[in-house]
């Protein structure tokens, strides 16, 4: 872990980033990032959750921003060497939900259970508690069951704000309790949220975890498909098939010729006057330590913060998972800064991995200036929406992004139309222009169905038009699509 208390630079293994992490790493960043008093979202992947996010991009999405990605599965540890440097252990969430409750209780931290069935996660705090007397416990709440933009979120919010966790152990099942997180994670008080599974139904006993020595020779999911058969069996083999078909993919990318495509060579142009234009240039050689990969973000924070990144890609052959988490930091820094990182003339090989590892849509790529330029600009002019009002009706032009990081942003025009819907027999339509759209997640969706429901109550027509299809395929996982998309 870094002085600052910051994680390491992850290492992508098919498009998701893992933190390189023992048990006792993570827990000293989790206390370090609670006595912080930072929000942190903690995740705990699978190859599950893997095969998932190549298919849902807001879960993607989430474990890309998440500050702390554990590698819960044996699969994930043993591919990383293929990929790039070794995972130092498997961190599994029920093992590290004990082990934090346990140093909670050292520290003086409190715990919080949300979720599971109802009187589970009360339970599972009196086991704890039993444990470990001096264990600090804020309180618990099994929230009915319903889909995650149906649940009454308000309510959770309130009673997590009166008792005001510093660790919220978050088991709603994934990838719905990570979605949760996501969704308020930047506005409340709990320090530190981490996705638990049924790591509280294993601490009541509920289910039972397997044998030791089945864990220890790697047949944990043997046993959890003998238990539950109907649920997890269909869930493994399409974990198996996600492999071998990615697996084939990874195969094919690596016998590609690597023959450079055309591109402009930057010093055709200074590097000066793209800085006049808000456009940094770095060029990308790699690295072989963490150290490396972590100077080189660290440099670009202190010397690029506040503009648009161009890394010259053009003389790399290949990136690996440290490589493509370095990558991925950086664009996260851009990102907070309201700017965009430009993978500038990448060759063949590196543009199929980006491809296939799902992460073409989150980063930019261009080979000539004049596209870098226009990259630029475009996110200038289309990165905050707005909305104009003609004749009784009124136009909805969406950001690129809309995320629960935007929306306080974008609050003064979902105001402006609540006002205008409250003036009566003023608007007759409201369309929502999707064209510039990105990505949206699930925050984003429960604004527009929030506003589909006040356009309904007010007698007013709502429609959502020129959707792309990265951002509709979001709608459909969150099965809204209906609700929003058809009158």
């Amino acid at each position: 872990m870094q002085s600052d208390g910051s994680a390491p630079i992850p290492l992508v293994i098919y498009g998701v980033p893992f933190h390189n992490v023992t048990f006792e790493e993570a827990i000293d960043w989790i206390v370090e990032r609670v006595r912080s008093g930072r929000p942190a979202n903690i995740a705990t992947a699978n190859l599950d959750f893997v095969t998932r996010a190549w298919s849902d991009p807001e879960l993607q999405r989430i474990l890309i921003d998440a500050d702390l990605v554990l590698a819960d599965g044996f699969p994930i540890v043993k591919l990383a060497p293929f990929f790039g440097p070794a995972l130092k252990d498997r961190v599994t969430g029920s093992d590290l939900t004990p082990m934090l409750a346990e140093r909670a209780a050292r520290e003086g931290m409190s715990i919080y259970g949300l979720g599971s069935a109802q009187g589970v996660a009360e339970k599972a705090m009196d086991i704890l508690k039993k444990r470990h007397p001096d264990l600090k416990v804020a309180g618990t709440f099994s929230p009915p069951f319903a889909p995650l933009l149906e649940m009454d979120h308000r309510k959770i919010l309130q009673k997590l704000e009166r008792a005001g966790p510093d660790i919220l152990f978050v088991a709603l099942g994934a990838p719905k309790q990570d979605k949760f997180i996501s969704m308020h994670v930047r506005g409340w008080n709990v320090p530190v949220a981490m996705g638990v599974g049924a790591s509280l139904d294993f601490i009541t006993g509920e289910q039972r975890r397997a044998p030791l020595w089945m864990r220890k020779h790697h047949l944990e999911w043997f046993w959890r498909i003998c238990c539950n058969p109907r649920r997890l069996l269909v869930r493994y083999l399409e974990n198996v098939r996600f492999l071998l078909s990615a697996s084939r993919q990874m195969y094919l990318i690596h016998r590609m010729a690597d023959k450079p495509r055309p591109f402009e060579a930057l010093e055709e142009r200074g590097f000066l006057e793209l800085e006049d234009k808000g456009i940094a240039v770095e060029r990308f050689q790699g690295f072989e330590s963490e150290s490396a990969a972590r100077g080189l973000v660290e440099h670009i924070a202190h010397t690029a913060k506040g503009m648009n990144l161009l890394l010259d890609l053009h003389a790399v052959p290949w990136l690996d998972s440290l490589e493509l988490g370095a990558l991925l930091e950086i664009n996260k820094l851009c990102r907070s800064w309201g700017k965009r990182l430009i993978l500038y003339a990448p060759r063949p090989k590196v543009l199929r991995l980006l491809e296939t590892c799902r992460l073409t849509d989150y980063f930019n790529t261009a080979t000539r200036l004049d596209e870098v330029e226009a990259i630029a600009r475009n996110l200038t002019e289309h990165l905050d929406g707005g909305t104009i009002y003609e004749e009784g009706s009124l136009k909805l032009e969406l950001p690129m992004e809309l995320t629960s990081a935007t929306l306080p942003s974008y609050e003064k025009e979902a105001e402006f139309i609540r006002r205008e819907l409250k003036e009566q027999g003023i608007l007759k339509t409201v369309e929502v222009d999707a064209a510039q759209l990105d990505f949206i997640d699930s925050s984003g969706l429960g604004f527009l169905i929030a506003l589909k429901k006040t356009t309904q109550d007010e007698g007013v027509s709502m429609s959502i038009a020129n959707l792309p299809t990265k951002p509709r395929r979001t709608f459909e996982i969150a099965r809204v699509d209906k609700v929003l998309l058809h009158a």
